[in-house]
C-alpha cells in the first residue's frame, strides 16, 4: 500500500506542470454538481490537484480548502489561485508527510474528482471515507467521480495498460511530444463495490451513475462513474 501511495505522489510531482496544463478548464459532466452550492458553504476538496474545482464557485460567497499530497502541484495551484488565496476564500495544504485534520462537523460538502482511485487498498479507502464522515456535517454531501475503466473508451485503451491484479492497472502519462513520463496507479470500481464501501461507513447513496462529456448515460458511454451519498 505504502508503495503505491508513495509512487502515486512522486509521479504526480515529475508531470505536475503538464498535469496542471490539462487540467485548466471544468469538464462539461461537473455541471452535475453545481445545483448543491450554496453561498455560505465550506468545501474540502480532496486531491485537489491544480485547484481547478475553484473555477466551479467562481463568484459564489464559499470558503474552499484543497489538499494533495503532490508538493508541486500546491504550487501550481497556488500560482493559478492567487487571488483566491490572498483573499482568504481559498486554503492549500499538504498532505505530503502527514494527514491534514479539521474539526468534526466542518465542511458542508467534501468532493474526490479522480483521486479515490489513486488509493490502493480497502483499508487506506475505508480510513478516508472515515475521516471523511467525521468532517462532514449532518445532512452533508461527498461527491466522488472515479474513471470507468470499463467504457468503451477505456477498453480501446487498455492494451497500453499494465494489469496488477484485480481491476488494478498502471496507466501511462505521456507528455505533448508523446513520451510516457509515468505509469500512474488506477483501481477501477464497480458500482456494487463503491456502493458497499460507502454503505458500511454509514453514507446513504442519493445517485451513482455514469456520466460522459453530455451527462447522465450507461456503462459503455460514461466515462466516468458519479457518486452523490449524503450522511
Amino acid at each position: 500500500m505504502l508503495n503505491i501511495i508513495q509512487k502515486t505522489k512522486d509521479d504526480y510531482n515529475k508531470i505536475a506542470k503538464h498535469f496542471s496544463a490539462t487540467r485548466n478548464r471544468i469538464w462539461p459532466e461537473f455541471k452535475e454538481f453545481t445545483p448543491y452550492l450554496r453561498d455560505g458553504q465550506r468545501i474540502l476538496d480532496w486531491g485537489c490537484g491544480n485547484g481547478r474545482l475553484l473555477m466551479m464557485i467562481e463568484g459564489r460567497k464559499i470558503q474552499y480548502v484543497g489538499v494533495d499530497q503532490s508538493i508541486e502541484l500546491l504550487k501550481q495551484a497556488r500560482r493559478i489561485n492567487q487571488q483566491a488565496v490572498k483573499s482568504g476564500q481559498a486554503h492549500f495544504y499538504s498532505t505530503a508527510n502527514r494527514d491534514k485534520k479539521f474539526p468534526s462537523s466542518y465542511f458542508d460538502m467534501v468532493f474526490m474528482i479522480a483521486s479515490f482511485f489513486h488509493l490502493p487498498d480497502e483499508v487506506s479507502r475505508k480510513e478516508l471515507l472515515k475521516k471523511t464522515w467525521r468532517e462532514l456535517k449532518s445532512g452533508g454531501l461527498l461527491y466522488i467521480s472515479v474513471w470507468n475503466l470499463e467504457s468503451d473508451w477505456a477498453k480501446q485503451k487498455k492494451k497500453n495498460w499494465k494489469i496488477l491484479g484485480n481491476n488494478d492497472y498502471l496507466i501511462p502519462w505521456k507528455n505533448p511530444s508523446g513520451k510516457t513520463l509515468v505509469h500512474r496507479y488506477y483501481h477501477h470500481f464497480t458500482k456494487k463495490e463503491l456502493s458497499k464501501l460507502l454503505a458500511q461507513i454509514g453514507f446513504t447513496i442519493e445517485r451513482l451513475s455514469f456520466v460522459n462529456f453530455d451527462g447522465w448515460t450507461d456503462d459503455r458511454g460514461g466515462r466516468n462513474l458519479i457518486v452523490i451519498a449524503s450522511k
